[in-house]
């Protein structure tokens, strides 16, 4: 049995346009034993869409989103009701795909599943839709869903159980349920690699660069460990004034240095450095400065996606005795962390209200085109 709904396809980029999408009417298979059926209210848009949506080598067509949040309409005979006691009707948010079963898994890493990348991008669930048939036509087109094990920029979404957080009990209404969508991702990446994975203490000196709703979140965590220093790293002087006003305590906009970033960096810490940096850009050039601005004993982290190798001097490297990570949602439980996140936003200590912007379905170019543009930090589409 198949449902009808409406999702934003996305189709090869064309005309220097990356996000070449339509939102269309189209047909969702039955759920396997393992899924379960969500409606979704609201989806978050994450640059990893729009990065994976703008390479021609994808596949294609296909739904991409990874940031949801919705209701429960149906449960896989075979996934558990226990200990995710899971029923129809429940407000839940959506997050990476895992095993459950694998080392990593097993040891509470699930962002670092042993299968992560067959389970978020293999495309398990790649027969998921069809376009619906336009009078005259005698087939529907076959659409790829299973990316993040969800695929959920549409009203309905085909989801892996592994993925589902609930909220039963939580949430208060359906417009803090959309508020609370991008969650299980983008802000739980940048608030977990600061406060989990980079272990952030009070008396760190921390850069973030790059803000957009990772880096915002890490600023926005920062606060609430109470770092000693906060330096927030943009282009866009409107970030930077969030950034302040969400905690950062020192600024500095890449467009108007008269020196480097590191010495800028150096400057805002008495000529130590940072002792914990992130980088969300995936700039080469500027992950090398990163690397360069951090203290002795400091810690670097990597989010953003880089195409590139990173050199390193490795007799200097092991002489300062700085550690080099590599991020994936910051290395969280997401049933763990996204409940605390929701705790600070309660507590009036993580405002996410301030980085998001709502959206209708059929705007979805546009909430793209301020996204890019840095107008708006999140976009939500709201179904």
């Amino acid at each position: 049995m198949s449902l009808n709904c409406q999702a934003v396809v996305s189709y090869p980029p064309e005309h220097n346009v990356p996000w070449n999408a339509k939102l269309e009417d189209v047909s969702i298979r039955d759920i396997k034993p393992d899924e379960c059926l969500v409606e979704v209210v609201a989806s978050g848009i994450c640059h990893t869409d729009l990065g994976i949506a703008s390479r021609p080598e994808s596949i294609f067509p296909r739904v991409m989103g990874h940031e949801s949040a919705g209701y429960l309409r149906k449960i896989g005979s075979d996934v558990p009701r226990s200990p995710m006691n899971l029923k129809e009707g429940d407000p839940v948010l959506l997050s990476i795909a895992f095993c459950g079963a694998c080392p990593s898994c097993q040891a509470g890493h699930p962002s670092y599943c042993y299968d992560a990348y067959g389970l978020n991008f293999g495309h398990p669930g790649c027969d998921s839709y069809q376009v619906m048939a336009a009078p005259g036509q005698d087939t529907a087109a076959h659409v790829v869903g299973g990316f993040f094990g969800q695929s959920s920029l549409g009203s309905l979404a085909v989801v892996s159980a592994n993925c589902i957080v609930s909220l039963a009990g939580i949430v208060k209404s359906r417009e803090e349920l959309q508020l609370f969508a991008p969650l299980g991702c983008g802000f739980q990446t940048g608030a977990g690699t600061l406060s989990n994975l980079g272990k952030a203490q009070p008396d760190d000196s921390v850069a973030i660069i790059g803000l957009g709703g990772v880096g915002l979140s890490a600023v926005m965590a920062a606060k609430i460990i109470g770092c000693r220093r906060i330096i927030a790293v943009d282009r866009i002087p409107d970030r930077l004034s969030l950034a302040t006003e969400l905690g950062a305590t020192h600024v500095i906009h890449t467009g108007e240095l008269t020196t480097s970033l590191t010495d800028a960096v150096k400057l805002a810490t008495e000529g130590l450095g940072s002792s914990l940096t992130i980088d969300t850009t995936g700039v080469l050039s500027i992950i090398r400065e990163s690397l360069e601005m951090t203290s002795v004993l400091g810690r670097m982290v990597l989010l953003g996606m880089a195409k590139d190798s990173l050199e390193i001097d490795m007799t200097k490297f092991k002489l300062a005795g700085k550690t080099l990570l590599g991020s994936v949602q910051g290395d969280v439980i997401p049933s763990k962390y996204i409940l605390q996140m929701i705790e600070w936003y309660r507590a009036g200590k993580f405002p996410i209200e301030k980085l998001v912007r709502f959206y209708k379905p059929e705007d979805h170019a546009t909430a793209v085109q301020d996204m890019r543009a840095g107008d708006t930090v999140k976009p939500i589409i709201t179904w």
